[in-house]
This record gives structure tokens, C-alpha cells and sequence, in this order.
């Protein structure tokens, strides 16, 4: 998640009154140290200020890890049941649409443990390069195609925010820029592993952006 997607969704969180949001459900929320080391705005601008407020959220991932509240799998109809269970008023979800292959089905899921009224908080990549976690799929849609993929809501808010560019974000990883940059020069070692690293470097200073919005569930 860039800075600026955090900022936006703060900024829209503040607005909403907290009955109609909470208790909200990270889905794909990945690790406490990716959110508040790796990329600490994510916990600096959400969720920190969330749980100040005494708001609940609940960290859910298909990897156990610190951090990481509910572990489970959206293809098992059992973890479904119970996560039905503990009444989720909205759903925060960044940027693993574009990690997942049964994308259609990972938002039904969604959409089926909310009630009418719940809230989506979704975003993905606009602007952005390949990246893979395992892997990245390259969707990379607007917000209407975003939002088309939840059929039964309405478009709260939407907006493409961003205007980081990848150098920036690797500042905090100099050892993998340094990398990248090294790979660009060796195109005969290992050529697929060259080329996408070559595919970087136009990316190291072209604003990245992503697709965001917020929809409410008929």
C-alpha cells in the first residue's frame, strides 16, 4: 500500500459514523510487521488510530503469523460458517486482488459475510509494476471495473490516488534496488530473471497509483 492510499482511507474512515463500519475485517491484512515496519504508514494512518478509538478490527490472513487475528482459507466452507459468525459490518481489503487467481469467488466471499448496509474497502493497483506475492495476476483495473466485481452494492466514494514512484518506496531496501539495478547489467546471466528486472527501472520514477474505493452492500 503507498502512503497516499493509507491517507485516503483514513481520511474516509473519519467520516463515517462507527456502527455502520465496525466490527471491520482486514482481509489479507498479511503480517504486524508488514504494517507497521515494512510499510508503517499502513498501521500509522488505519489501524493505530482505530484501535486508539477503541474501534475493532480483526487482522485476517490464510498465514499464521504475529499479527494475524484470524487464520484461515475463503475456499473452506467450514471457516466461512464461523467467520459468518462474529457479525462484520465492513471489510478492508488492499491489494491482494491482484495476487489471486479465483478473484470472482474471493469477492463473493467477501461480499456474503457482510450484512445490507456493510461497507468494502477496497483497493488495488492502477499504475504499477509487476509484482509477485506469490504471483500478480496484472490486473490492474479502475475503480468501476473494481467495483463492478461486487455486484449488489453502490459506490460510496472512488478515486485513483498515488504519486509515489518506486524509488521512493525502495528507499527503505536499498539492498533490493541495488539489486535490481545490478541484474539491468548482466542481460546474458540468467535473461527471464534480466528482463523483469529490467522491466523496473522505467517504474523508479514514474508516479505509481492505485484504484480505490468504497461500496455499500443493497
Amino acid at each position: 500500500m503507498m502512503i497516499q492510499e493509507a491517507r485516503w482511507f483514513a481520511e474516509q474512515l473519519a467520516l463515517v459514523e462507527s456502527p455502520q463500519v465496525f466490527p471491520m475485517c482486514n482481509v489479507g491484512s498479511s503480517t504486524e510487521v508488514f504494517r507497521t515496519k515494512e510499510q508503517p504508514w499502513i498501521d500509522e494512518l488505519i489501524f493505530a488510530p482505530l484501535q486508539q478509538a477503541g474501534k475493532m478490527v480483526k487482522h485476517l490472513d490464510i498465514k499464521e503469523a504475529p499479527g494475524v487475528d484470524i487464520v484461515g482459507d475463503f475456499e473452506d466452507p467450514n471457516f466461512l460458517k464461523e467467520l459468518a459468525k462474529m457479525q462484520f459490518k465492513s471489510v478492508f481489503c488492499s491489494n491482494l486482488l491482484e495476487h489471486v487467481t479465483e478473484r470472482a469467488n474471493i469477492c463473493k466471499t467477501m461480499l456474503s459475510i457482510l450484512p445490507s448496509g456493510g461497507r468494502l474497502f477496497l483497493s488495488v493497483p492502477y499504475k504499477y509494476p509487476y509484482h509477485p506475492d506469490p504471483i500478480d495476476t496484472g490486473f490492474r483495473p479502475s475503480t468501476a471495473e473494481l467495483a463492478a466485481l461486487f455486484p449488489g452494492t453502490r459506490i460510496v466514494r472512488s478515486a485513483v490516488v498515488g504519486g509515489d514512484t518506486l524509488l521512493w518506496l525502495r528507499r527503505r531496501q536499498p539492498a533490493v534496488l541495488a539489486i535490481t539495478l545490478l541484474r539491468c547489467t548482466l542481460p546474458f546471466y540468467k535473461p527471464v530473471s534480466w528482463w523483469r528486472n529490467k522491466g523496473y527501472v522505467p517504474w523508479l520514477f514514474q508516479p505509481l497509483k492505485a484504484s480505490c474505493v468504497i461500496l455499500q452492500k443493497y
